[in-house]
């Protein structure tokens, strides 16, 4: 009796054996593993690089800030130049008088857009070309105006009311009185107490220090 070959079976198991493992190496190359669509830390740091590089593109420079700020303190301080070419013209000029001259100073003395300089020099000229009758018409007024004058420069008004006529003194220091404010304040009250004549002048408060002011104008003059 012949033995039954193995041969051929063990060659067919072999053949599927081999098989199986081609189909399996096909199908896990084709599926991707986790994290498998990751960048690569390069490929991050190059992303990072490109988008920094992006926004800082779009964030605007200042490289034209300086030259831009620049710009108005330049035609500010030509402004001030003519302005105070302005004043000395008028001061030069025999053809205005001093009245008209005192008027344009005052003008610029008491213009807010002009620069410090330009107001404290202006305001020097007038009160030296102002005479007691344009002081009283023209000037009072002004001092009667809150915020109009700055605290030197009211400082500096006071220094030529203590040089004006008694009545005109005290008119012009009633007026800076109530509208001024601060040390300024504190230091016109001083000359308007004086100007009073009252001992208890200087115990009174502001109201009813600008009160007896008022009635001492309205008195008669004394003989």
């Amino acid at each position: 009796m012949a033995r039954p070959s193995f041969v051929l079976p063990l060659a067919g198991i072999l053949l599927l054996a081999a098989s199986g493992i081609l189909v399996w190496n096909k199908v896990g190359s084709s599926t991707p593993s986790p994290g498998s669509n990751l960048p690569s830390p390069a490929e991050k740091s190059r992303s990072h690089s490109a988008s920094a590089s992006a926004s800082a593109s779009t964030v605007p420079t200042e490289t034209q800030g300086p030259a831009t700020r620049s710009r108005p303190s330049e035609e500010k301080k030509e402004a001030e130049r003519k302005d105070l070419e302005q004043i000395n013209q008028w001061l030069a000029d025999q053809s205005v008088t001093p009245e008209a001259a005192a008027k344009n100073l005052w003008g610029l003395a008491t213009d807010s857009s002009r620069t410090v300089p330009v107001r404290d020099e202006a305001l020097t000229h007038a009160l030296n070309l102002t005479d007691d009758e344009t002081f009283g018409s023209m000037v009072l007024p002004l001092l009667a105006k809150k915020g109009l004058l700055s605290e030197d420069m009211g400082e500096k008004v006071l220094d030529d009311l203590y040089n004006r006529p008694d009545p005109l003194k005290l008119q012009g220091t009633l007026a800076l009185f109530q509208s001024s404010s601060g040390e300024l304040h504190t230091h016109v009250r001083e000359l308007l107490v004086f100007e009073l004549e009252d001992p208890d002048a200087n115990e009174l408060g502001d109201a009813e220090l600008i009160r007896r002011a008022n009635e001492r104008l309205k008195a008669p003059p004394e003989p």
